[in-house]
């Protein structure tokens, strides 16, 4: 009886320890990942970093939990992601993209609120005006169709343009979304996520 005891309480210290190498892993991948890719957009490198380490530690998570429950995922797909910097976007949980890019917005409309800083704040845009805006369909190089030349993904949600997918492009700044990412931010916010300039 004393084994199995002793047995168990080492299984269950493996697994925590385990758990943490793959937080901390994730997260120390997460950071150096978020700080870059904050340091070469709006975020910043300090928000950059923290939202790196968080989506790096859930990521690591998720996948060994996926290994732990013997769960099926492909481990060349998860190879793939890693060599082409796409790990954290591919295997996090959208719903979790989801909810941090609202909160961010959320927080960004509530401070300007609060203060009252900017007294011609842009609102959302009506759905009829949303649908006026033109769109685009992604052809076998979807950079070539965002008039931007190095986007290849959607910086709402993140993900890649397919091919044959449907985007639509903002007027003046020729920025390109997926069509469900942009109307549901211009419902919200009548300026373009990523330049901020009026549509």
């Amino acid at each position: 009886m004393a084994d199995l005891t002793l047995l168990n309480l080492t299984n269950r210290l493996f697994t925590a320890l385990s758990t943490f190498a793959f937080a901390f892993g994730g997260a120390a991948i997460g950071t150096v990942t978020g700080a870059i890719k904050g340091q070469t957009t709006e975020t910043g490198f300090v928000r950059g970093a923290g939202v790196g380490a968080v989506t790096g530690a859930i990521t690591a998570l998720q996948v060994m939990d996926m290994v732990v429950n013997g769960e099926p995922f492909s481990k060349v797909a998860l190879l793939h992601s890693l060599l082409n910097g796409k790990v954290f976007t591919e295997w996090v949980s959208p719903a979790v993209l989801k909810a941090y890019q609202w909160q961010t917005s959320g927080i960004e409309t509530s401070f300007s609120d609060m203060f009252d800083v900017d007294s011609n704040v842009t609102r959302g845009l009506s759905e009829d005006a949303i649908n006026r805006l033109p769109t685009c369909v992604f052809d076998t190089d979807p950079t070539r169709a965002t008039g931007q030349g190095d986007e290849t993904n959607c910086a709402i949600c993140l993900q890649g343009f397919e091919k044959e997918e449907e985007g639509r492009e903002l007027p003046l700044c020729r920025h390109v979304f997926h069509v469900k990412c942009i109307d549901e931010w211009l419902i919200r916010q009548g300026s373009c996520p990523i330049c901020r300039r009026d549509v």
